[in-house]
């Protein structure tokens, strides 16, 4: 009987391990690189329509890490219905490994204010029109993998900004508590995944619905939780 076990598991131990070396080998082909892209940026206080280009000139700009409103400095010295408002530039240079070409590239952003317009290379990809949620941009086809990739954002923080498909402003827009801290005040992250990827929640711009996995009821002291599928 034991060697008859022993036999068994002789057979069929290979076979075992070259199915955990294969389910290993899917988890790399599935990971997926996030990237902190809060530092490092160039930003202006104004509006200038050439700013979108990749050949213009930004070398006047203030060099700043984000998150960064480029009203702060308002914060302790006028009321929140005082706060400065304008169109404010922000660009980013970036390179990637061309052992990513072919890949999925995503920018994700946790958050701006009010509403911007977003270029890579050139190119318009999206606008955003919240003030609130994160959103996100894929944008794979934009990346060049021979050379240097820019991001510029155009952000107008206007407190009267009105949306342009419906020509209303924000219904949540309030002076009384709303801090208008304009521009980027929140972090930045660039996703490099496998073409078979789980994609990142943010319905906004990026259209997303569907099947998402996400965690409930978590007890950090028991070590549990329940995963939603």
């Amino acid at each position: 009987m034991k060697r008859t076990i022993l036999q068994l598991l002789f057979f069929f131990f290979p076979i075992l391990v070259s199915y955990i070396t294969a389910a290993e080998d899917q988890f790399k082909l599935n990971k997926r690189e996030k990237y902190n892209f809060n530092s490092e940026w160039l930003m202006f206080i104004g509006d200038d329509i050439k700013a979108s280009s990749v050949k213009y000139n930004d070398s006047s700009w203030a060099r700043v890490t984000l998150p960064r409103a480029f009203n702060e400095d308002d914060a302790f010295k006028l009321a929140i219905d005082n706060h400065t408002t304008s169109i404010v530039w922000y660009r980013k240079y970036f390179r990637l490994s061309k052992k990513d070409y072919g890949k999925k590239v995503f920018l994700e952003f946790e958050g701006i204010r009010f509403a911007g317009e977003f270029f890579i290379n050139g190119k318009s990809v999206g606008i955003h029109e919240n003030g609130v949620m994160a959103f996100g941009f894929d944008i794979t086809e934009h990346i060049n993998y021979s050379g240097s990739n820019t991001i510029a954002v155009r952000i107008d923080n206007d407190w009267d900004y009105k949306e342009k498909a419906t020509g209303t402003q924000y219904q949540w827009n309030d002076k009384n508590f709303n801090a208008n801290y304009g521009g980027i005040p929140k972090n930045v992250y660039l996703h490099v995944s496998d073409k078979l990827h789980q994609t990142l929640p943010l319905y906004s711009n990026m259209q997303t619905t569907g099947t998402y996995v996400y965690a409930r009821e978590i007890n950090i002291s028991k070590k549990i939780g329940r995963a939603h599928v």
